[in-house]
């Protein structure tokens, strides 16, 4: 009854094990508080992951505070917590059910272009940050969407209609360039041989292209690359 007492109650001395319990017990308040908050706002992090970060923000930082805090404890908990996040992550991706409970489930706010008012009800979701969310998908007709979800995260997934889609160049039967990131050649007057050479050219032909946008020499440029459709871009530090 006694150790009950000083986990729940005020005590000036707490053993690791001690700190353990409240670590715990911490940990599912801040787990259910994350539940009864709405998908939004605050309530994105809802699940364990808001457990996790801000636990573990808190109680590393809170030697700084509390001077009779002692590192040993404060270790105990940071090592705890870890071990619950991983726990947790592990029994979500071998239990679906058990990942239905810790993390929630996504929630259908428009279906066949239909907003359902009764799924806005339940996800505590006002019409005012629906449209606003559509906006920054760049669907602001609701004529436009097909299907709306409100994500566990908080954020809104967002499906057009197929009329309401840009044409890609297949449909259009239109060629498409390579794909691929672009390859720096020049970083702050530096040219970087792998990459030239990667590309199957040399340093008269980077002095050419250089050429061709006025600067004679590659210590003068910034920043230089070319994508894998051959377009060659290049900034002169004055221009920086």
């Amino acid at each position: 009854m006694e150790f009950v007492s000083s986990i729940l109650g005020t005590t000036n001395e707490l053993s690791p094990f001690g700190f353990a319990v409240r670590t715990i017990l911490v940990g599912i308040m801040l787990w259910a508080e994350g539940k009864a908050l709405p998908h939004r706002s605050g309530g994105q992090f809802a699940g364990y992951d808001f457990t996790f970060f801000w636990m573990m923000g808190g109680v590393t930082a809170s030697p700084l505070f509390d001077s009779k805090l002692n590192f040993i404890n404060t270790i105990t908990i940071v090592v705890i917590i870890f071990l619950m996040h991983y726990l947790l992550s592990y029994l979500a991706v071998r239990n679906r059910i058990f990942a239905k409970v810790l993390i929630g489930q996504s929630i259908v706010v428009m279906s066949g272009g239909k907003v359902m008012r009764q799924n806005m009800a339940r996800a505590l979701l006002p019409l005012e940050l629906l449209l606003s969310e559509l906006r920054v998908s760049d669907a602001p007709n609701l004529n436009e969407v097909e299907v709306a979800v409100m994500e566990t995260s908080g954020h809104i997934s967002v499906l057009k209609k197929t009329d309401a889609q840009p044409a890609t160049p297949t449909e259009l039967n239109l060629p498409t360039p390579p794909g691929g990131l672009p390859i720096l050649l020049i970083n702050d007057g530096v040219v970087i041989g792998e990459n030239l050479r990667e590309i199957g050219h040399d340093k008269l032909w980077l002095t050419q292209e250089l050429g061709k946008n006025g600067i004679s020499r590659a210590e003068d440029v910034y920043v230089a690359q070319i994508d894998p459709a051959g377009t060659f871009y290049c900034s002169a530090k004055n221009q920086s």
